[in-house]
């Protein structure tokens, strides 16, 4: 597994700590609540606003790697001067409630949508895309491997190796991946995709094609997962999703933005090639002649 160093943000730093004490957590949750405001606010009075004490507010800047409240505040507003619209974090930290309206649910997935993709921006270290965008651009072929609504990001990833003429395969059951995994040549590329990290089958076809020596990249949230240790690249999704997600909503958003990311890229290193083929495979300029 290669790693890179690299500042996931202040804010990603927050939703993903786990170390916390009830009274710290409390403080997270009221700073995530009035974002603008915390950024204006003394330590003394987010203390007495969240009835905890500056010890704890000290404390819980520590956690989160920095020295002092002062520079919290300076990274706090510059992270969200710099984090898009503030009213799609704000939006986004609202579940949706089963007396939402329609207008309300448009809104409340809109918003975790859209922040889904702004923390996934922000996960993935530049030198990790620019190595795989290399992998890709080397590969005999590049192979998606995922489960139920992983395997729907696979498929789209493997159609857009069929526009661009790569050879391609996107398995979504046990049986047909690990007879890819064991068939797969060394020069090859495998995806996997798994949002938990922990979904068995993929793991065990990231352990095949890890044995044979082939070159894997997960597709995961951001957390401490089996299968990251066995794949060489991670590039990884924010993990937001609540416990009662359906198939993967925000997620699955954010892992097809990376997968967008990924292919853009690669038609940039070698545009005029790629382009060609692209207007070559472009079903929707033919038209079927009758005899």
């Amino acid at each position: 597994m290669i790693s890179y160093e690299h500042d996931t943000g202040l804010l990603n730093r927050m939703r993903q700590i786990k170390d916390l004490s009830p009274s710290e957590r409390h403080i997270v949750d009221f700073i995530f609540s009035n974002l603008q405001e915390v950024s204006n606010m003394g330590i003394v009075e987010l203390g007495e606003k969240t009835f905890t004490s500056t010890t704890t507010v000290k404390r819980l800047c520590r956690k989160l790697g920095i020295d002092s409240y002062t520079d919290f505040r300076l990274k706090l507003s510059a992270e969200i001067a710099n984090y898009a619209r503030i009213n799609i974090i704000e939006g986004a930290q609202a579940p949706v409630d089963r007396y939402d309206t329609v207008t309300g649910i448009i809104r409340k997935v809109s918003d975790q949508n859209a922040k889904s993709i702004i923390d996934t921006s922000n996960l993935n270290h530049p030198d990790v895309i620019s190595d795989v965008i290399a992998l890709m651009t080397h590969a005999s072929r590049i192979d998606f491997y995922g489960i139920g609504p992983s395997n729907v990001v696979a498929e789209d990833a493997q159609l857009k190796c069929m526009r661009l003429g790569i050879p391609s395969t996107a398995y979504g059951d046990r049986l047909t991946m690990l007879i890819n995994a064991l068939a797969t040549p060394h020069d090859a590329l495998a995806f996997m995709i798994s949002y938990t990290g922990e979904t068995e089958d993929v793991i065990e076809a990231a352990a095949t094609l890890k044995r044979a020596g082939v070159t894997t990249v997960s597709l995961t949230s951001l957390s401490d997962n089996r299968l990251i240790q066995q794949c060489t690249y991670n590039l990884f999704v924010q993990s937001s999703e609540s416990w009662d997600r359906l198939g993967g909503m925000s997620s699955r958003i954010s892992t097809l933005n990376l997968i967008d990311i990924l292919f853009t890229a690669l038609i940039n290193t070698d545009h005029e090639h790629f382009i060609s083929i692209m207007q070559h495979t472009n079903v929707s300029n033919r038209r079927e002649v009758e005899p």
